[in-house]
């Protein structure tokens, strides 16, 4: 259901529009924050709607409310498609972004036919295959999107990631690219661990891995609810450096982790507790470091956020 292709707004006095498509969203605020949409003929699917949503939200940030009135509506198979989708004609600025249509690429999987061993944690889904997550970052003007990693298509850019001196630094994983194809092979075996590739406009410039914390290293190390999830990452690209692209991956995949499961209520990482450009661009974006603790290969800082906080800080909900 989503774009493939950018898709500029800018904003009007009445809402937003698209030049290229000659589409808008235009209509009038009421009680202050409620945005009426008006009808517009000429948006041809629920991918272009998302769309201009998306746009009237991030260039408004006072609205926090959109309505569609099916009186106006009821004709568009676009608005029939969302329907379909949200069940609602009204809906929130949190309800909007909490929703899986808004970058999650969904697939319906069995759950794992195993359990984990050490310790009572929910029956896990198999992990997902594919593109997991897309969407088009208004601010930074890029699509951004995750890809499971493929222990053979993947193997040559892992491999140069992680003998990169800056990454190497903290994984501490250069080694043959034998050795490093199993540990990828090795995470997709179970769901307990999700390595992701992570792209802007379709350049690959990072790895994330994305882990259930109950089943994780971590476990022994804070107090997980059942469905908490973390994350280990790397950015191997150089060009894809730099505090505007740091908040745009951030926002991304933790907003793919919490619309995965809608039982997440917590994000988090456990990066070296020296790891100082990491902390002090994280917080911007609503993290926390708890407290530092010790792993027994490194000492390490736990980071975290919580459901709410996240979407407060990062979509002004």
């Amino acid at each position: 259901m989503l774009l493939n292709h950018p898709f500029s707004v800018e904003k009007s006095a009445y809402g937003v529009f698209n030049h290229a498509n000659n589409i808008a969203l235009q209509g009038e605020v009421c009680f202050g924050h409620c945005f009426v949409a008006d009808y517009d003929g000429n948006i041809q699917s629920v991918a272009q709607l998302i769309a201009l949503i998306d746009g009237l939200f991030f260039l408004n940030p006072y609205i926090k409310h959109v309505q569609l009135p099916k009186s106006i509506w009821h004709t568009s198979t676009a608005w029939q498609a969302f329907i379909r989708a949200f069940h609602t004609e009204s809906f929130s600025r949190l309800e909007f972004y909490t929703h899986p249509i808004n970058g999650l690429n969904e697939t319906k999987r069995p759950f794992f036919n195993g359990t984990y061993s050490e310790r009572a944690c929910p029956q896990r889904l198999i992990n997902l295959t594919g593109e997991v997550y897309r969407r088009f970052d208004y601010e930074l003007g890029q699509f951004i999107s995750f890809k499971v990693a493929d222990p053979s298509a993947d193997l040559g850019l892992f491999y140069q990631w992680m003998h990169d001196p800056r990454v190497s630094e903290f994984w501490e994983m250069d080694q043959p690219k034998e050795t490093l194809k199993r540990y990828l092979a090795d995470k997709l075996t179970t769901p307990y661990h999700l390595p992701l590739i992570g792209y802007f406009n379709d350049v690959p410039f990072g790895y994330f891995e994305v882990y259930w914390a109950s089943e994780d290293r971590i476990a022994p190390y804070y107090p997980w609810q059942a469905h908490d999830r973390g994350l280990h990452l790397l950015v191997g690209n150089d060009a894809f450096r730099g505090t505007r692209f740091f908040k745009a991956w951030c926002k991304a995949i933790t907003h793919f982790m919490f619309l995965d499961c809608p039982h997440t209520q917590k994000i988090v990482l456990e990066p070296r507790y020296d790891n100082q450009r990491l902390l002090n661009q994280i917080t911007k974006l609503g993290f926390i470091k708890e407290y530092e603790f010790e792993f027994p290969h490194k000492r390490a800082a736990l980071i975290s956020i919580e459901k709410v906080k996240f979407y407060k800080e990062n979509f002004q909900c």
